[in-house]
């Protein structure tokens, strides 16, 4: 494309840009050609000097002079630069095809901006950017351009017949082609906000003078960012336009827009302070409003519920601070590298490419404090804002409760439905943020999972965001959904206590100085996945259809239907995190080792088990998003020994892999966190428990009875109506990997008893084998309670949990997970959906008659030692226990 140095600039005065500021490198830019490492400083041409007048030359000459000093002093500055780059794999990214020329593209004038980009290009094994004079660049001869000199040629194109006439050559010549690499730099990272003098002297600004980037350089030098685009189709637009001047146009539109849109999403809107923000939201119509009635409807005065509301917005309202975020970022790096060998992160491109044009609410999984700290730190490091952060209450505590305020967070109580004031000043709040555009994480489940299993979403946030986001019109809105994992978690103990029955220890700052022994040890590593984003206006349309006109800014109730569009869309977000789910080492090996009898299993029959598994994954994905760290499975066996604490045992004919109790409790959190993947094949597996063949019509009877169960446990990525799909590829896979044999007449056979892929095809069944159990007890139980005619639901589900507990005492697990109250509730609930459960308004339960048949059909899902310990439990439950 156009290198910088081939055109001439509009300026008022000599030496003067379009803005009125001198600017020393409108003159050496047309007389220094070559790269920029390794040469000596600029001369200036003898013809040029005699042709230009004596103002201009003076001008030249202290031009080339300063030119000459920031040449010798460029090393010294970019010793004091740090620079992060994004996307954090730029070669691959950016994908440059080296038989084509390139040119970087930088959207203002700057020495630092240029030094810091060779710096970059040279780390990053790109190609360097030259001064190719009145050339155009070529593939020995890579090339830059300042975005100001297109504007300004563009606009006073008599003033700039070079570019005129290299556009027309590069036209006129249908084989040149140049990839375009727009790169922003940005020092400091410092959002827009009101005027202050830190702003005025040190923050980053389009239009600073020398002296003033030298302060930005000195105060931001540590925190440079680095952000390339993908390259632009230069040949497109010069074949797209009719000449060349309303090609440059088309090309200048899209940069210049381009970069306005990576600005955004870097720096995010502009900032207010956060009294001015209370200020706005006590002024909005409808806490006004809400004032008003609360003040009638009390004996309080206007004056005591206004400072009230205020008090609330106080509580609620975040106070984002840069320094807050470069202060949380150096720590959270110095914290990670303690506890964690890495941070894994995928899609994130697919969000900073969607980021500069859409409002992002990002809807994750919720298994650690560690969470909502990931997520911003990802997406920092990534080049984009952090969102503002949906936060417990209980997390406001002293010291940390304003560190996570400045960093974004705002803070939400957990009930407040019959708080109407409180209810209009957060509705206000939410409004806020969305109309403004900033990005915001909430997180469905409302707490977080002490099982390793998603829990059933809570709609209530989400229904606020998305009403919000929809009332305005301006922004289009993303919901980004994404799967959080861990090789452990460092609240495992805390959660196994809690599921036993022990109280939940609440936040505290000396909890948080306990915390701190856990720097000294290791939890694998951390991985974020983001998950395919749902655009929700489109998503409205398909199950709202008349929301538009129902939705207005100025209309004050929801249309109807709206709450079932909220629950449909939190739904597929659930369905989406766990359709990127992170199969982690600790995960695998839980699953193998957890399913074998005793939890012990020779090594290499474990290594073997952890390899059936990946295989499976791969032979069928959940979805694209899917993504398994380590397909070697001796090392993902190597990897996990010392993370979960498992012991081998050495032996003659070869060593011997045991978890201890509770180290096989532990290990439950991280196999319940991708188990969700094998709950289709692992109930194929266990029909051939009993049975040597069956019919695929057989199969996909039984699959279909009982996906809806699977499927509102697990949230599995294909809806129930697509479970006869779903099961026939899995079959397929089975008898691909050998785990199956397809018979004539639509028959399939399990393996011979005596071979290994007979020991894998039950090991594979017993992986889900807890929670067939689990099924199975509640339908008996059901199934007996059904003669009494009346049962209570909460005391149901309490004779399910003594049920559970008792077995899991018998067969010797230490899984407090396998008696969670909250499983059996979800289970009772998913009856009810499917009309086999009716639920009276005094929540008592009618069952119908086809429990019978289920309860019958689940026991032959059991092994022969789990039936009988079911039956003789039920058997000797006592009478009281039914009444």
């Amino acid at each position: 494309m156009i290198p910088a140095n081939a055109l001439k600039v509009k300026r008022t005065r000599s030496g003067e840009g379009s803005d009125g500021r001198f600017d020393p490198t409108f003159f050496v830019e047309h007389v220094d050609r070559r790269p920029l490492e390794g040469r000596e400083p600029a001369t200036v041409s003898a013809k040029l000097c005699a042709e230009s007048n004596e103002p201009e030359k003076i001008l030249r000459t202290l031009n080339e002079f300063l030119f000459t000093l920031t040449w010798w002093l460029r090393k010294p500055m970019l010793w004091l630069v740090r620079a992060q780059v994004a996307p954090g794999d730029l070669k691959a990214r950016l994908n440059l095809d080296p038989a084509r020329p390139v040119c970087f593209v930088l959207p203002r004038r700057s020495w630092s901006d240029l030094f810091v980009l060779e710096r970059v290009c040279r780390e990053q094994n790109l190609p360097r950017p030259y001064r190719t004079g009145n050339e155009l660049p070529s593939v020995q001869k890579p090339g830059y351009l300042y975005l100001p000199v297109l504007l300004e040629s563009r606009l006073y194109r008599g003033r700039g017949p070079e570019i005129t006439e290299l556009v027309r050559r590069a036209v006129a010549d249908p084989g040149f082609d140049v990839q375009l690499v727009p790169v922003s730099i940005f020092w400091g990272r410092e959002p827009d906000k009101e005027t202050s003098l830190f702003k005025l002297l040190f923050a980053d600004a389009p239009g600073a003078g020398v002296l003033r980037k030298l302060f930005i350089i000195i105060a931001n030098g540590r925190n440079v960012l680095v952000s390339f685009g993908l390259p632009l189709p230069f040949r497109a637009y010069m074949e797209t336009a009719a000449d060349p001047p309303r090609a440059l146009r088309k090309l200048t539109r899209a940069l210049h827009f381009h970069f306005l849109h990576v600005r955004t999403a870097t720096l995010g809107p502009n900032l207010l302070r956060r009294g001015t923000v209370v200020h706005d939201l006590l002024n909005s119509k409808t806490v006004r409003l809400a004032i008003e009635s609360e003040a009638r409807d009390t004996a309080r005065t206007l004056e005591q519920v206004q400072r009230r509301a205020r008090r609330l917005a106080l509580e609620i309202a975040a106070d984002y601070s840069s320094t807050s975020v470069h202060f949380m970022q150096r720590l959270l790096g110095y914290v990670w590298n303690r506890i964690f060998r890495g941070i894994e992160l995928r899609g994130l491109e697919r969000v900073r490419e969607l980021a500069p044009s859409h409002v992002m609410i990002f809807l994750p999984s919720h298994r650690s404090h560690a969470d909502y700290l990931l997520v911003s730190y990802a997406l920092y490091h990534a080049g984009l804002m952090p969102p503002h952060i949906a936060a417990g209450l209980n997390l406001n505590l002293p010291l940390v409760g304003p560190l996570l305020r400045g960093c974004g967070a705002f803070f939400i109580r957990r009930k407040f439905t019959s708080d109407r004031l409180y209810i209009a000043v957060f509705r206000a709040y939410v409004d806020s943020l969305i109309r403004r555009g900033y990005s915001i994480e909430v997180f469905p489940e409302g707490g977080r999972s002490r099982t390793g299993r998603l829990l059933a979403p809570k709609t209530g946030l989400v229904a606020m965001l998305v009403e919000s986001a929809l009332r305005q019109r301006d922004r289009k809105v993303l919901v980004v959904p994404v799967h959080i994992g861990y090789d452990k978690v460092w609240e495992i103990n805390s959660y196994l206590k809690e599921l036993r029955g022990a109280r939940k220890q609440p936040e505290s700052v000396q909890g948080l100085l306990k915390a701190t022994r856990m720097l000294g040890k290791s939890y694998g590593k951390a991985y974020l996945n983001f998950g395919e984003p749902l655009r929700l206006e489109e998503f409205t349309d398909r199950h709202l259809p008349e929301w538009r006109e129902q939705l207005t800014p100025q209309a004050s109730t929801r249309p109807e239907g709206f709450n079932q569009m909220v629950a449909q869309l939190t739904l597929e977000t659930m369905r989406r995190i766990n359709a990127a789910a992170v199969a982690t080492p600790t995960g695998l090996l839980g699953v193998a080792l957890l399913a074998s009898p005793q939890k012990a299993a020779a090594a290499a029959d474990l290594v073997e088990q952890v390899g059936q598994l990946i295989a499976l994954l791969q032979g069928r994905p959940c979805g694209p998003d899917q993504f398994i760290p380590f397909t070697d499975p001796q090392q993902i066996l190597e990897w996990s020994e010392p993370i979960t604490g498992i012991s081998r045992l050495r032996h003659a004919w070869g060593d011997l892999i045991l978890a201890e109790p509770r180290t096989a409790a532990r290990m439950t959190y991280a196999r319940n966190n991708i188990i969700h993947l094998f709950a289709v094949p692992s109930l194929i597996a266990n029909f051939f428990r009993s049975r040597y063949a069956l019919s695929e019509t057989a199969i996909a009877n039984g699959c279909r009875a009982l996906y809806p169960l699977l499927d509102a446990q697990f949230f599995l990525r294909r809806p129930v109506t697509d479970s006869d799909t779903v099961v026939a590829e899995w079959i397929g896979v089975m008898v691909r990997l050998g785990l199956l044999t397809r018979l004539e007449h639509g028959m399939l056979c399990r393996p011979e008893f005596n071979s290994p892929s007979f020991a894998r095809l039950v090991t594979l069944g017993r992986s889900l084998g807890e929670t067939f159990e689990r099924y199975c007890l509640s339908a008996l139980l059901l199934s007996e309670e059904r003669k009494l005619g009346r049962i209570e639901r909460a005391r149901f589900e309490q004779d399910c949990r003594l049920f559970a507990e008792r077995m899991a005492v018998l067969t010797g697990r230490n899984a407090p997970e396998f008696f969670d109250t909250a499983l059996f509730h979800a289970y009772v609930s998913t009856l009810i959906d499917m009309g086999l459960v009716v639920e009276r308004e005094d929540k008592t339960l009618e069952v119908d008659e086809r429990i019978d048949r289920i309860a019958e059909h689940s026991m032959e899902l059991l092994s022969g030692e789990a039936q009988q310990t079911v039956l003789q439990i039920l058997a000797r439950r006592p009478a009281t226990a039914g009444e």
